[in-house]
């Protein structure tokens, strides 16, 4: 039996104008927004026809590039902070969250080369970031465009790793245009050199078919691998389980793994935002024994504020913070 996605669509959608009762009418516009999605999917992931790209595996025996600019660096070196060692002497992401990031960026692209190190990047800048909207990361597709542009202009002959942006494939909002730039996005950084990791999310968010029908129509088979647990609590064990099955399904892409603050799991409640409940993870490595595992990273750095919530305000490193995670998990 064929379906039509599109036409059921369309007669749902016509059904719930129907609708009088407000309760009824908002669960039949979710059921539109699901079936939706389905479009994005190929109609059977099992036989999808997607050619991926050879592995390169650059983490393979590579040493990963510590970055001495660090805020947690820096703020350790204007105050003497001993005690911050657990969190600076390993390798952790550097984020590229506009325009202004590429700069320092390139910096220390060219810092790793130098010393025959992999540093490992992250594009933050999707239009509608987070769900945000306007004002939320690039204003517009062709904004983004250029921002790649201008990324790739700035790394030159340095490649690295670079995780692309965190939570947009697995969000709300994305849609058929944001896999589109995602696509095109993934392709251009490859062909420039660079080892693509598309983020999936984490295992308590998206079931694995549905996620690997998005990663499929975001470009994954041009990418080297995908990401999970990034800025995330869940488990090392928990995201090896759900990215394995995601790898299974998407032509053995290899994947890495944020540990930087899942010490003691996912908090209670869903609380997200600077629970009290984290601990440093098990240290960045690349030296792994586990089908599929890439790495172990440090992709969200520790002691940065995961926004507006309390006492701390915006994205920016808080020594309280740091001390929290150095306290309750050693990173050794």
């Amino acid at each position: 039996m064929t379906v039509d996605i599109g036409r059921l669509v369309q007669g749902v959608t016509r059904m719930v104008a129907g609708l009088r009762q407000p309760e009824w009418r908002n669960r039949a516009l979710a059921l539109v927004a699901s079936l939706g999605l389905l479009l994005l999917v190929p109609a059977d992931l099992t036989r999808t026809a997607a050619t991926f790209v050879p592995l390169r595996q650059p983490f393979r025996g590579a040493e990963l590039f510590v970055d001495p600019d660090t805020a947690a660096a820096r703020w350790q070196a204007a105050h003497g902070a001993g005690w911050l060692d657990p969190i600076t002497r390993h390798p952790q992401a550097r984020w590229v969250n506009g325009p202004t990031d590429i700069p320092p960026a390139a910096a220390a692209a060219r810092r790793a080369h130098q010393q025959g190190r992999l540093a490992v990047l992250v594009a933050y800048h999707i239009p509608d970031r987070d769900c945000a909207g306007p004002g939320a990361g690039a204003a517009s597709s062709g904004d983004y465009d250029r921002f790649i542009g201008q990324l790739i202009a700035a790394l030159g002959p340095h490649p690295v790793a670079i995780v692309v942006e965190p939570d947009a494939v697995a969000a709300d909002c994305f849609t058929s245009d944001r896999a589109r730039l995602l696509s095109r996005t993934v392709l251009r950084l490859a062909h420039a050199g660079h080892h693509v990791y598309l983020d999936a999310g984490h295992p308590n968010w998206r079931p694995v078919g549905e996620m690997v029908g998005r990663l499929l129509a975001a470009g994954i088979a041009g990418a080297e691998g995908f990401s999970v647990n990034v800025a995330n609590r869940q488990t090392t064990q928990d995201s090896y389980e759900w990215a394995l099955k995601l790898s299974d399904r998407l032509g053995g892409r290899e994947f890495v793994i944020d540990t930087s603050r899942n010490g003691v799991g996912p908090p209670s409640g869903h609380q997200w935002c600077n629970p009290r409940q984290e601990a440093l993870g098990e240290p960045p490595t690349t030296d792994v024994d586990r089908p599929g595992l890439a790495a172990l990273l440090w992709i969200k750095p520790p002691g940065e504020s995961d926004g507006t919530c309390g006492g701390k305000n915006g994205h920016f490193f808080s020594p309280d913070l740091a001390r929290r995670l150095v306290r309750n998990g050693s990173g050794d």
